[in-house]
């Protein structure tokens, strides 16, 4: 193949052939609504489909695709170039779309602001810290990548009703259920890993596909054969994957909706403390299931009694960011610099019972005190909280399930970055989370719609 793309005549007849492509695209987009929309569609999904989870899926082509590449200090020219192509070609062929759907863009993020200021003060945040970062040109790299993924999160969240943002969720989860148990990609002890690169993100992917599909397979009757075969699908790939946390998460999400469907029914300060005890609850059940219960933990869910030798080392995070940098931290991909060897800010941090290194936090939460310090992880969850008080007004007083779409995605967040990360990184959790911040600043709710008229 290599040898072909050498002639000349074939390159330059390859060419002519994808730039009549473009142009007939680009004509069709101009003029058919509905084909710009369902082209966008899949354009958002592939890029939120590369970046799946906190690592991104494996297939070599979406490798190439995903934003990580710029960070890599071993990548290509060549690499880069075309990713930026791709990119470029994506955004210019919808150009005629864009230039309508982005006319009121000042307006959403003034409501953004006044709807989430303490996520905005986060934002705020991390645009500044190369000021006070041990590599801020590194520094800069991570948040031009953190903000070309947060200015799509922010579009999805502008342009699309949950309706919509639940089906790609959907689909998505699905995507990769499917191809995990066709490529299962076991890892040496034998648990599936499919397209993720660990069996951790594997698993907790596949609670969230199959607490997704069996609320649609009840939501739509018409479809309920097929989301079963999905949910079935995705318990197939849950226990290929090993992981007694997502087992677990399994449980507790799909609990979630039939407690949703009763808290609805409650005045919104009431259902607001209701789902933090929740939220509570279910932590603490994941606790003493995975951390105190020996029978359970080491017979049935194949866990030690350290949660894996998390607790062991993030004792160690947490001293070596309040000796050094407590307030603002290290600055995004500051803390975990292995390619620096001695000057490296983690160097040092192991499991002493296990010798094992880690090269993240494994809780999404203490790698933003690593890279925003205190202040920051303090704005997370200010505006964690204040999603969640809105994402219960929004429940009370729109139609189920989609109404209860951005708690679940709160909800999921933090079960899986309990012991996991990247709630903060180039990843679908954060586009996830920009998405419902953005949402819920802009949901107009029937009622409000009512008074207006």
């Amino acid at each position: 193949m290599k040898d072909i793309l050498r002639v000349p005549l074939f390159t330059l007849m390859l060419f002519c052939l994808a730039a009549i492509a473009f142009v007939t695209l680009y004509i069709l987009v101009a003029r058919h609504h509905k084909f710009a929309s369902a082209l966008e569609k899949i354009c958002v999904g592939l890029l939120f489909f590369t970046i799946t989870s906190s690592s991104g899926v494996s297939p070599g082509f979406f490798r190439k695709l995903h934003p990580v590449i710029f960070l890599n200090l071993k990548t290509t020219a060549p690499t880069i170039i075309g990713q930026i192509a791709i990119y470029s070609g994506m955004v210019l062929l919808l150009f005629p779309r864009l230039s309508k759907t982005t006319k009121k863009t000042v307006n959403v993020v003034i409501k953004w602001i006044l709807g989430d200021p303490f996520f905005c003060l986060f934002l705020l945040l991390m645009t500044l810290s190369p000021l006070w970062s041990q590599t801020p040109e590194f520094a800069f790299r991570v948040i031009g990548c953190m903000w070309a993924i947060t200015l799509v999160s922010m579009y999805v969240g502008k342009q699309y009703s949950w309706s919509e943002i639940y089906g790609l969720l959907r689909w998505l989860t699905c995507l990769v259920a499917l191809w995990g148990v066709v490529k299962t990609n076991p890892s040496s002890d034998g648990c599936w890993t499919g397209i993720l690169s660990h069996k951790n993100p594997f698993s907790f992917q596949m609670a969230n596909t199959a607490s997704l599909w069996i609320l649609y397979a009840f939501k739509e009757p018409k479809y309920r054969y097929l989301s079963l075969f999905i949910t079935l699908i995705a318990l197939v790939g849950l226990l290929k994957g090993c992981s007694g946390a997502s087992r677990v998460l399994t449980v507790i999400l799909i609990s979630f909706w039939m407690y949703l469907s009763v808290l609805k029914r409650l005045p919104v300060k009431w259902a607001f403390v209701c789902f933090l005890l929740f939220l509570v609850g279910s932590i603490c059940i994941a606790i003493v299931v995975l951390n105190n219960l020996e029978a359970i933990v080491v017979d049935g869910l194949k866990k030690d009694m350290t949660l894996t030798g998390r607790t062991n080392f993030w004792p160690l995070i947490i001293d070596r960011v309040n000796q050094n940098s407590p307030v603002f931290g290290y600055g995004p991909g500051g803390f975990w610099q292995s390619w620096r060897g001695l000057e490296d800010p983690a160097y040092g941090i192991t499991d002493v019972k296990s010798g094992f290194v880690p090269t993240h936090s494994h809780n999404g939460f203490i790698d933003i005190l690593c890279e925003l310090g205190w202040s920051g992880l303090l704005m997370f969850i200010l505006s964690f909280f204040n999603n969640i008080f809105r994402g219960i007004k929004y429940l009370i007083k729109e139609s189920f399930p989609e109404s209860a779409l951005s708690l679940y995605l709160l909800t999921f967040m933090l079960m899986t970055n309990l012991t996991e990360g990247g709630l903060f990184g180039i990843g679908t959790y954060w586009c996830w989370y920009v998405v419902l911040s953005v949402k819920l600043s802009l949901n107009t709710t029937a009622k409000d719609r009512q008074q207006q008229h």
